[in-house]
């Protein structure tokens, strides 16, 4: 009899352990997961903070806001879909456009730099690039198509802990264990009202993916597709505010220059 207490004894703990490894080891999956989502968080507020920027450079290269709504209606995109935060800083040139031999001419070489940051900034912040990490492997960076994605199974993993490792069923289970207490407490852990408050408290609460608030940028045209597009909105703009985009031109070397400093 001693011999099968004993074999029960160690049968009950190590079911115990099994139970604690799963309920304990999946929590703790999924709050890593959620602390890995938050950095990846950040990291990603950065680039889209760096598309915001080069959108406010390309704005200035347009003469402002009403420019830049001329820019991208006249080029059949939506305006709205390179909405920026007012008071944004632009983005910095750290180099000057090729020489060229008349002010229309520069002004469209500038516009085109602007226009290239804005892309790769884009797409880097859509899709991410692929970089080799601290070990040599190549993997692709941080960028909005794979956060969601990864909200996305976050969830799942949420939803399977909650709903198949409750912290009730684990309590009912361990006092199951215990017919001596459940005879004193007529009950086995707890029951309807009280288990729901239990697992209740003990949930995780789901990503809210609508609520996210990662904007979508349209993936833009390589600059030799735009090249006569282009070409043709800044001779507009020279002919019709050639002093402002002189004056642009001169702002825009200077800040340039103090970037290669």
């Amino acid at each position: 009899m001693a011999d099968f207490k004993y074999l029960t004894d160690a049968l009950t703990d190590e079911v115990l352990s099994d139970m604690a490894d799963s309920f304990f080891g999946a929590r703790v999956d999924v709050d890593d997961a959620l602390e890995l989502f938050h950095d990846v968080s950040e990291k990603l507020h950065v680039k889209l903070y760096q598309v915001f920027k080069a959108c406010s450079l390309l704005e200035k290269i347009c003469l402002g806001p009403a420019g830049f709504n001329d820019f991208w209606v006249s080029a059949g995109m939506s305006r709205s879909r390179f909405n920026h935060p007012a008071g944004v800083e632009c983005a910095n040139i750290i180099d000057s456009p090729p020489f060229a031999f008349t002010g229309r001419g520069e002004y469209i070489k500038w516009f085109g730099i602007g226009y290239d940051m804005l892309a790769v900034s884009i797409e880097e912040y859509m899709h991410g690039s692929i970089k080799k990490d601290e070990n040599g492997r190549k993997v692709r960076s941080v960028n909005r198509d794979d956060f969601f994605k990864m909200a996305e199974e976050i969830n799942i993993q949420i939803e399977k802990v909650n709903r198949n490792v409750s912290a009730s069923d684990v309590l009912k289970f361990t006092k199951s264990l215990d017919p001596e207490s459940v005879r004193k407490e007529s009950i086995a852990g707890c029951v309807g009202p009280q288990c729901k408050a239990i697992d209740d408290e003990m949930a995780f609460t789901v990503i809210t993916i609508k609520d996210i608030d990662f904007p979508a940028f349209p993936n833009l045209p390589n600059r030799k597709e735009m090249a006569t597009y282009i070409s043709g909105y800044c001779s507009q703009v020279w002919a019709r505010d050639k002093v402002r985009v002189k004056a642009l031109i001169e702002e825009l070397k200077i800040n340039a220059n103090k970037e290669l400093l």
